[in-house]
C-alpha cells in the first residue's frame, strides 16, 4: 500500500506515489541509459543512470561499476536479474546497494569488452524517500585517491527529449537546454574533448515553466555542473554531475531530488489498435490502458467517419475488463461484428483512437511493401542505392575484408579468441579476394554477420515459398552494383533479394571452406558511424605491407591498440592512451572465420532452402546452394555448441539439436534423401525436449516421411506443447510476448499449417496486430516505420543522426521493459532496445502480414 503522505517502498521494491516512481538499481543497463537510480515522473521516465562514474558526461563505452555481489551483464540489451545485495529497509524507507570498479567481469572480456583504469573503489549508494523527494547518498569505503580527485563523481541523465528549448535555473540564473550539442570545448589530460558546463551551482531547478517535469535538484556538499552529454556522444543525454571531495567517505555525495507531482495525477488511458485497421473477417479489438487505481470502466464507443465528416456511432458498449498486466488495467472491447467497409475511431471518456479502416484490402497495399521497397534496398552492402532525386547511400565496403588478427576480442560480440591459429587460410591483416559483394547490413551498424543474413534469407524463402510473391519494385544490377527504387527491371524482388544475401554466404565458403562470424570495421569510431555507409571506409584496399605491419601481431584487445586517421582523434570509449600502432589508411573491415558448429548447420539450413527458391532464377547458384548446404551438414552434424559464442539463430533454437532438426528438414524438402530421413527420423527425443523451438519446423516435413513411431512421436510433442504455449500467449490481454513477437509470428503460422485441428491461427494475428500497434506503454504508433496511420519516423537506423527514418524498418524488441513494469517507447532514435531496425525482423513481419491476407481471402471465398 502507498502512505498518503509521500513515496513510500511498493511491493516490487522501488518507491512509489501516484505521479512518481523512484527506481534503485532495477535496471543494469547503462549503456542503453537504463540503470542506476532512475525517476518516472508524471508517467514518464525523465532520468536515468544516478550513478558514480569515472567521467563528467560518461557514454555507452565508458566503464560502469560492478553492481551489487556476483552480478554479471551479458549482451547488449536489458535482462532481468535479481540484485540480492540491494537492501529495502521499509522501516526507514530507504534502498541501498554496494557497487565497485572494476567490474572484473566486464574488464577487457565479454560481449563488448571495458577497459578500467588502475583504481579500486568501493562505495554504497543509498536512496532513502521522505514526502515527494527522495535522498541520495554515496558512502565511499575509503577516501578517493589523490590522483582522482576532481575527476570521480555522481551524475544523473536528464531524458533530452523532454528538454529541448525548455529552460532552467542553477542557483537562480536562468538558461535554456540547447536542441544539438554547443562550445565552447576544451581537451583534459587525455586529450579527449570535454564540454564546458552550461551551468553550475548549488539547487538546479529543471523545466521551471511545466507542470510535467519540473524538478529540484540541490547539492549539500559539493557543486553541481549541468553538461550536454550530446558533445561527446552524439546519443548522449543532460547530465547532473557533483564531484567526489578529497577525504571523504561518510555522504561524500549528497543530493535532495524534488520532482513536482501533478496533483492528483492519474494515468490517462490509451487507446491501442492497429494503425493499419482490420479485414472485415478478423478478429477486430480495441485494447483500453487504464491507470492501474482505475475503479469505474466506461462505455467504448465505435464511430465511423463518413464521407461528410460527421461521426457516425455504430456501436456502444462497455468493454471486458482483463485485469492487470505490469503497471496498468486493460480493458478490451470486441467489435469483430462489425465489418462495413469505412474510416473508424475507438472513443473511450475524452480519449479518440487514431483512425483506421476496415477493409478487405487493408493489406493489400502500403503495409509489407515498404520493407521490400526501401527497407531492404537500404541495407544492401557492396551496392550504391538511388531513389529517383536521392542517394540512401554510395557505393559502400568495396575494400572488404581484411582477416581479422589471430586471438582478439573486438566488440559487438566479434571474436576468435578460441579459434586455432591455423583455422583460416589467410594471415592476419590478409586481403581476402572476391568478398566485397552481396550481404545485408546489420540494422545501423553496417556489420554484416552470418547470423542475420541466413535468418533474413530464410524470411524471405518463406514468403516465396508459400505465397509465390513476384512484386516488382526494385531494379538491381549486381554486375554494376547499382539499385534504383520503384523502377521495375522484370525481375521478382523477393529473389534479388535472397540472391543477394546468398552471394556473401557463398562468398565466405569459397574463401573459408565454412560460413565465419561476419565482417565489422576494425575501430569503434566506426562502429558508432551514424550517416551514409558510403564514407565509413575509402573503398581502397590497404596496401598490403602496411596492413602486415606490427599491427598484425597485436593480440587481445586490438581495436584499442590500432587506430585509422579517424579514430587515432576520437576513441567513444576515451582510451587514446591505449594506441600503439596508427595506420592511417587502416579503414577496411575484418573478417572472423568463428567455426562455431551451429552456426554451418544453421546455414546449411538456409541454404538448402534456398536452393529451392532460386531454382529456375538462378540456377548455377542454385546449385551452389545445395552443394554447399550438404557439405556443412556432413561436416558439422556431429559438432556440439560447447564453448562456442552467441549464435542469434531466430533466437532460441534448441541447442545443436534443434539446428540439425532445421537442417535435415529444409535438407529432406530439397533433395528427399533417404539419408536424411533417416537421420531426422533417429532424433526423435531431441523432438520431445526441443518441440517449443523446432516443432514449426518439423510440420512442413512430416508429409514426406513414411515412419510412423517418428510421426507420432511429433503428434505428440505437439499436444504437450499446446499448453505451453498458450499459457505463454495468456500472459497479457494482448496475446502476444513482448520481445521477438516477429519470431513467434512466424512460428505459430506453420504450427497452425501442420496441425490446424491443435494450433489456432489467432495467436499469429495478434503478433502482427501488436506490431500494428496493439501493445503495452503509452504510445500508440506501429513497430514498422512508415506503416500505418500513425508510425514511428525517429528511428534506429543508419541515418538515425538526422532523427529519421527508413520506410519499412521493423524494430527487433517490440516493446522495451524498464524493469520491473514500465513499458517504454521514447521519440529518440538511439536508444537501440527501443528503435533499433533489424532486417530479419521485418522480413518475418512482411510474412505475417501476406499470410494474414491470403488467409483471409481464403476464408472468403469458402462457400
Amino acid at each position: 500500500m502507498m502512505h498518503k503522505a509521500g513515496l513510500t517502498i511498493n511491493d516490487q521494491d522501488y518507491f512509489e506515489m501516484p505521479g512518481l516512481n523512484v527506481l534503485v538499481y532495477h535496471n543494469t543497463f547503462s549503456e542503453g541509459h537504463q540503470g542506476g537510480v532512475e525517476i518516472i515522473q508524471n508517467g514518464e521516465r525523465v532520468a536515468t543512470n544516478g550513478e558514480l562514474r569515472l567521467s563528467p558526461a560518461p557514454g555507452q563505452w565508458q566503464p560502469v561499476p560492478e553492481i551489487g555481489g556476483g552480478f554479471r551483464q551479458d549482451a547488449v540489451s536489458p535482462i532481468t536479474v535479481t540484485l540480492e545485495s540491494r537492501k529495502v529497509n521499509r522501516s526507514n524507507n530507504e534502498i541501498s546497494i554496494p557497487c565497485r570498479y572494476p567490474d572484473k567481469e566486464r574488464e577487457r572480456k565479454g560481449f563488448n569488452p571495458i577497459i578500467y583504469p588502475d583504481l579500486d573503489l568501493q562505495y554504497t549508494v543509498r536512496v532513502q524517500a521522505e514526502g515527494a523527494s527522495f535522498t541520495i547518498a554515496v558512502d565511499l569505503d575509503q577516501p578517493l585517491p589523490q590522483d582522482w580527485v576532481g575527476r570521480v563523481g555522481y551524475s544523473i541523465e536528464l531524458f533530452p527529449g523532454d528538454l529541448y528549448g525548455r529552460t532552467y535555473y542553477m542557483d537562480e540564473q536562468p538558461g535554456i537546454f540547447p536542441r544539438q550539442a554547443n562550445g565552447p570545448t576544451y581537451l583534459n589530460v587525455e586529450g579527449e574533448a570535454e564540454a564546458v558546463p552550461l551551468a553550475e551551482g548549488n539547487v538546479l531547478v529543471v523545466a521551471p515553466e511545466t507542470e510535467q517535469f519540473r524538478m529540484m535538484i540541490e547539492s549539500r556538499n559539493g557543486r553541481l555542473q549541468l553538461l550536454d552529454g550530446s558533445l561527446k556522444h552524439n546519443n548522449g543525454w543532460f547530465v547532473v554531475h557533483s564531484l567526489i571531495p578529497a577525504g571523504v567517505t561518510k555522504n561524500a555525495v549528497q543530493w535532495k531530488i524534488t520532482p513536482h507531482v501533478l496533483p492528483e495525477w492519474q494515468y490517462q488511458p490509451v487507446i491501442h489498435v492497429s494503425q493499419v485497421g482490420y479485414h472485415p473477417s478478423q478478429k477486430k479489438t480495441a485494447f483500453i490502458e487504464l491507470d492501474n487505481q482505475e475503479k469505474s470502466i466506461e462505455k467504448a464507443i465505435l464511430q465511423k467517419v463518413a464521407v461528410s465528416g460527421e461521426y457516425q456511432t455504430i456501436m456502444e458498449e462497455k468493454p471486458a475488463l482483463w485485469g492487470q498486466y505490469l503497471r496498468y488495467q486493460y480493458a478490451t472491447f470486441d467489435f469483430t461484428r462489425i465489418d462495413e467497409p469505412g474510416i473508424y475511431v475507438v472513443r473511450y471518456g475524452e480519449v479518440t483512437s487514431n483512425p483506421f479502416q476496415i477493409d478487405r484490402n487493408v493489406y493489400k497495399r502500403h503495409v509489407w511493401q515498404p520493407t521490400l521497397e526501401y527497407f531492404l534496398p537500404m541495407q544492401m552492402c557492396h551496392m550504391r542505392v538511388n531513389q529517383k532525386y536521392r542517394v540512401w547511400h554510395g557505393l559502400c565496403h568495396m575494400d572488404d575484408a581484411l582477416m581479422a588478427p589471430h586471438n582478439i576480442n573486438h566488440f559487438d560480440g566479434y571474436e576468435n579468441i578460441h579459434e586455432p591459429s591455423d583455422a583460416s587460410p589467410f594471415q592476419p591483416l590478409d586481403h581476402i579476394p572476391d568478398f566485397n559483394a552481396g550481404g545485408w547490413h546489420d540494422a545501423g551498424d553496417d556489420d554484416v554477420r552470418t547470423d542475420t543474413q541466413i535468418n533474413t534469407i530464410m524470411a524471405l524463402a518463406h514468403i516465396f515459398e508459400e505465397f509465390d510473391i513476384r512484386y516488382d519494385e526494385t531494379y538491381v544490377d549486381q554486375e554494376h552494383r547499382h539499385v534504383e527504387i520503384h523502377h521495375p527491371d522484370g525481375k521478382p524482388d523477393i529473389l534479388q533479394q535472397i540472391e543477394h544475401g546468398v552471394i556473401w554466404i557463398l562468398s565466405f565458403y569459397r574463401q573459408f571452406g565454412s560460413v565465419g562470424l561476419g565482417v565489422i570495421v576494425p575501430t569503434l569510431r566506426q562502429y558508432v558511424h551514424l550517416g551514409d555507409p558510403a564514407v565509413q571506409t575509402d573503398n581502397q584496399v590497404i596496401d598490403a605491407s602496411v596492413a602486415q605491419s606490427r599491427a598484425s601481431r597485436i593480440e587481445g584487445l586490438w581495436y584499442k591498440k590500432v587506430a585509422n586517421r579517424y579514430s587515432a582523434l576520437f576513441d567513444p570509449e576515451e582510451n587514446l592512451q591505449e594506441i600503439e600502432e596508427i595506420i592511417p589508411e587502416l579503414d577496411d573491415r575484418l573478417a572472423f572465420s568463428q567455426t562455431n558448429p551451429g552456426r554451418q548447420v544453421l546455414v546449411a539450413a538456409g541454404l538448402a532452402q534456398a536452393a529451392r527458391v532460386l531454382k529456375g532464377y538462378n540456377d548455377s547458384l542454385a546449385d551452389e546452394c545445395l552443394r554447399v548446404a550438404e557439405d556443412l551438414w556432413a561436416t558439422n552434424k556431429n559438432g556440439t555448441l560447447e564453448g562456442q559464442g552467441v549464435l542469434n539463430a531466430y533466437r532460441r533454437r534448441g541447442g545443436m539439436d534443434g539446428l540439425k532438426l532445421h537442417a535435415l528438414s529444409e535438407l529432406i524438402i530439397t533433395t528427399n534423401k533417404e539419408e536424411y530421413k533417416r537421420e531426422l527420423c533417429g532424433m526423435g527425443t531431441a523432438v520431445e525436449e526441443h518441440f517449443d523451438s523446432s516443432g514449426w519446423v518439423l510440420g512442413r516435413v512430416l508429409p514426406l516421411l513414411d515412419d510412423p513411431n517418428f510421426i507420432q512421436t511429433v503428434t505428440t510433442a505437439a499436444w504437450a506443447y499446446r499448453p505451453t504455449l498458450e499459457e505463454r500467449l495468456a500472459e497479457n490481454p494482448f496475446g502476444s510476448p513482448l520481445a521477438h513477437t516477429e519470431v513467434v509470428g512466424l512460428m505459430q503460422y506453420f504450427l497452425h499449417k501442420g496441425w490446424p485441428e491443435l494450433f489456432s491461427i489467432d495467436p499469429m494475428f495478434a503478433v502482427m496486430n501488436f506490431l500494428l500497434g496493439c501493445r503495452p506503454g503509452k504510445t500508440t504508433n506501429s513497430l514498422v516505420s512508415g506503416v500505418g496511420g500513425d508510425s514511428p519516423v525517429v528511428a534506429y537506423g543508419f541515418n538515425r543522426g538526422d532523427w529519421s527514418y527508413i520506410p519499412g524498418g521493423t524494430f527487433w524488441n517490440a516493446v522495451n521493459l524498464v524493469r520491473p513494469d514500465l513499458p517504454e517507447d521514447k521519440v529518440w532514435p538511439f536508444l537501440w532496445q527501443e528503435r533499433e531496425y533489424i532486417t530479419d525482423a521485418a522480413c518475418m513481419f512482411m510474412f505475417m502480414v501476406i499470410a494474414a491476407d491470403r488467409l483471409l481471402e481464403a476464408q472468403n471465398q469458402v462457400p
